[in-house]
């Protein structure tokens, strides 16, 4: 009787796998679409839930100013409570002025780029911004180094491209174009007639900045920028100290060199009196590359202002801005008491967005509506595709049963007269439902082997042919979802088979083997 099963089997597995294998291959079809569309549906969540938790777009911004500023004073003291901050998922309240657009120049480029100046450096915000995966070739200064009153920016990629720069070759300083009246009389060179670059060292280039700004500086920058003097940066003031000391930023392994090429380009009387002094108390001025302050004494003499100027001229035509930089002790001014014009709450997720409209509208703040709705649509769309998954996969189950049902009932009005001869011949349904089974559940395990291996081909193959999203693959297959439907397609394949074939061998052997209904 075993041998007969085995037979039996052999041969019928043959039938049902179809001539040439034609319905093997075509359930592997369907498969390789379901698990395709499952994969698509979990990397499609896991993009979704990135930028849902993402620190570069997950924050709001309240607008402050004279006619508001009582309001947003109260709500910002009500927003660092703990019980809210946990309430409603945001992690950091900060109170950072405007985007500022101004123009920068470095490399003979000049361009205008957006600066945003955040109140603290030091945030988790800055963490995100400075991490690995968003630093370009490890560009960055120590992280000790940055405090909330440095003077370095921290560049975009894409602003770094605009200045002229490539991966291969980042800005240590970026200049600050700024108008400057009576600077050229000091000697220094303006740009245009009459706006002075002024060289801050660039702290990092990143991939990409919050809010799609090019530039990010503190607060304290901001107010060397924008205040009520005449010169934002101060040159003016003590000749002695911006002129008649010349100050360069040196990289490692140029120091030698940089000491012979000034000695060689300052008078003979000068030379030998000539010293280089190291000066570690300018570490706000300090770009990522790593280096040293030299301040060059020309003899301690107060020489014309143009004898200065040609040593600093024939010392930055000799290398190159990335070697050796000139830079100035900048007169910063103290910290003033303009406040910010933007309350900025940086949220760790966005499931509570509604809920936190409308506990700014209860204390008569004014959020930004554009804002707001973008990041509902942005957790509405998340739900969406999370019921739009469940439902593919239920979509696919059922074609994959009606295709098994077809498939059977087309084979079993191929076959009945046969298993009509089996059954008068002793052998009962019980023994041919299992034959059935066997032939199905391999034939389904094969087809769904082949399409994992298909459907993960094509899964490795996309960022290879640049077909990704922010560095996401659009199909994400090894997840709990394929393997759940894998299961349930493997049940079911049981289920149908068991069910159809009950019903189509419940006929006695006479009616099948005349085709009788």
């Amino acid at each position: 009787m075993k041998q007969n099963m085995k037979l039996l089997m052999a041969r019928e597995s043959k039938e049902v796998v179809g001539r040439r294998g034609q319905n093997l291959w075509l359930l592997t079809l369907v498969l390789i679409a379901t698990f395709a569309s499952i994969a698509f549906s979990e990397g499609s969540m896991i993009y979704l839930k990135e930028k849902m938790e993402d620190p570069f777009t997950n924050w709001v911004n309240i607008v402050s100013n004279q006619e508001n500023a009582a309001m947003v004073d109260k709500f910002r003291d009500s927003l660092l409570l703990p019980e809210n901050q946990q309430r409603y998922d945001y992690s950091q309240v900060l109170m950072d002025q405007f985007t500022y657009r101004t123009m920068m120049g470095s490399g003979g480029r000049m361009q205008y780029l957006s600066i945003r100046f955040f109140e603290r450096m030091k945030t988790s915000l800055m963490d995100a911004i400075l991490s690995e995966e968003n630093l370009m070739a490890n560009c960055h200064i120590d992280t000790t180094l940055i405090v909330d009153q440095t003077m370095g920016l921290i560049l975009s990629m894409e602003a770094a491209r605009r200045l002229g720069y490539d991966e291969n070759h980042l800005p240590s300083y970026i200049s600050y174009l700024s108008y400057n009246e009576g600077a050229d009389s000091l000697g220094l060179k303006l740009v245009q007639g009459d706006l002075l670059p002024v060289s801050l060292p660039v702290l990092a280039v990143v991939r990409r900045l919050p809010g799609n700004v090019d530039i990010i500086g503190s607060n304290f920058l901001f107010e060397q920028f924008y205040n009520d003097a005449t010169h934002p940066f101060d040159f003016c003031t003590n000749e002695a100290d911006y002129l008649h000391s010349l100050l360069f930023f040196v990289v490692d392994g140029q120091r030698e060199a940089f000491e012979q090429a000034v000695k060689k380009n300052v008078a003979d009387s000068l030379r030998a009196n000539t010293q280089f002094f190291i000066l570690d108390d300018l570490s706000a001025m300090q770009p990522w590359k790593i280096g040293s302050m030299v301040q060059v004494d020309l003899g301690g003499q107060l020489l014309p202002r143009e004898s200065y100027q040609q040593v600093a001229d024939a010392v930055t035509q000799t290398f190159s801005p990335d070697d050796v930089q000139r830079v100035f002790r900048l007169a910063v001014k103290e910290r003033s008491s303009r406040r910010g014009s933007y309350l900025s709450v940086a949220f760790r997720s966005l499931r509570h967005i509604s809920e936190f409209e409308d506990f700014a509208k209860r204390d008569s703040v004014q959020l930004e509506m554009e804002q707001v709705h973008s990041k509902q649509n942005f957790d509405a769309v998340t739900r969406i595709a999370a019921v739009l998954s469940a439902a593919m996969v239920v979509f696919a189950i059922v074609c994959i049963i009606m295709f098994m049902v077809n498939m059977l009932q087309a084979y079993f009005q191929k076959v009945k007269r046969n298993i009509g001869t089996f059954k008068a011949f002793g052998m009962n349904a019980k023994g041919l439902i299992e034959v059935y089974i066997i032939i199905l559940v391999a034939i389904v395990c094969a087809a769904v082997i082949l399409a994992l291996l298909i459907t993960w081909a094509i899964q490795l193959m996309l960022p290879l042919v640049g077909v990704e999203k922010d560095g996401f693959n659009y199909l994400s297959l090894w997840c709990p979802t394929t393997y759940v439907a894998a299961g349930i397609i493997l049940a079911s394949t049981v289920v149908t088979v068991v069910v159809v074939m009950t019903r189509l061998l419940s006929q006695t052997p006479g009616d099948l083997i005349y085709d009788r209904n």
